[in-house]
């Protein structure tokens, strides 16, 4: 797997020169809590026997706005809703309530405190 670290200001530039719809397609979008900072990753793997995977991430404050990819790759508005309601993370143009009820708990995936409060 090909790990390519990237920053929120270079996202879109940077996904937009590596992703081209012919030869590779996106798998998902995942988030790491990491307590004081979240790690966010873009996966995409090649058409092409051996299919190589390929990961773009961001080290990010977990209240950063992460821009949304979807005039890059249209299908990645599912992982963006996804990790809205899941990690309870800010995308651009994303609200919560794709996956939980309005009233689940929020961020049920991030890190708890002893106390069972998101840190």
């Amino acid at each position: 797997m090909k790990k390519i670290e990237t920053s929120l200001e270079n996202l879109k530039n940077d996904i937009r020169q590596f992703y081209n719809p012919e030869l590779n397609h996106f798998i998902v979008m995942n988030a790491v809590d990491l307590g004081e900072k979240m790690e966010v990753q873009w996966f995409f793997c090649d058409y092409a026997f051996p299919c190589e995977v390929t990961t773009f991430y961001a080290l990010i404050s977990p209240d950063a706005e992460i821009p949304d990819l979807r005039e890059i790759v249209a299908s990645a508005w599912v992982a963006e809703s996804e990790l809205v309601d899941l990690m309870n993370i800010k995308i651009e143009h994303t609200t919560k309530g794709f996956v939980l009820e309005s009233d689940s708990e929020s961020g049920p995936l991030r890190k708890k405190n002893n106390y069972g409060k998101a840190i």
